[in-house]
């Protein structure tokens, strides 16, 4: 009976490296492909979505939402409705999870996709933390997708056309706030 339970042990272990191995593989090969993965910080999501006005029921779309937090933060906090849209599908996954545990699974939901090639959801306010190329290619699709008056927050990297109305150093970042 030992070296069943012995024999069980190994085989879980090995396809636990297995799985890391896979997923190591899976997270180098984003990272040369696309926006790396990096999460705002609670305390800097809470300064951004309150600099950029968010308010309880507004609907707010994070553009490259990787783990959700935004997302997740938007509507924990502010009482925003709140989707993110996501290409990783593991990033999507753990969102949708997390959302899940946390009672959000309503108000925080999560697609898979390309933001460039997908319809976008109604939003109040976007949210992003692209790189300034990309900025560039998302700025036609926001003016031709929404309304005058709706809202964009950048962290980090501006939207050349989009007219500023706010911005502010938070950390060692600046925060870009814009209107259509």
């Amino acid at each position: 009976m030992s070296q069943t339970i012995s024999l069980f042990l190994i085989l879980l272990i090995q396809a636990g490296l297995l799985f890391a191995t896979l997923f190591m593989i899976h997270w180098h090969f984003v990272a040369f492909t696309s926006v790396p993965w990096v999460r705002t910080p609670r305390w800097k999501t809470g300064r951004m979505l309150r600099l950029a006005g968010l308010r309880k029921g507004e609907r707010m779309i994070d553009l490259g939402s990787g783990d959700g937090s935004t997302v997740i933060d938007a509507a924990r906090d502010f009482g925003a409705v709140g989707h993110g849209v996501e290409t990783q599908w593991s990033l999507h996954w753990f969102s949708r999870m997390r959302a899940r545990a946390l009672g959000l699974a309503g108000t925080a939901t999560f697609s898979r996709g390309d933001m460039f090639s997908r319809p976008l959801p109604d939003a109040d306010l976007v949210f992003c933390y692209l790189f300034p190329e990309l900025n560039v290619r998302l700025e036609p699709i926001l003016k031709k997708r929404y309304p005058p008056g709706t809202r964009v927050v950048s962290r980090t990297f501006s939207f050349p056309g989009l007219r500023e109305t706010a911005r502010e150093t938070i950390g060692a970042e600046t925060v870009y706030v814009y209107h259509l």
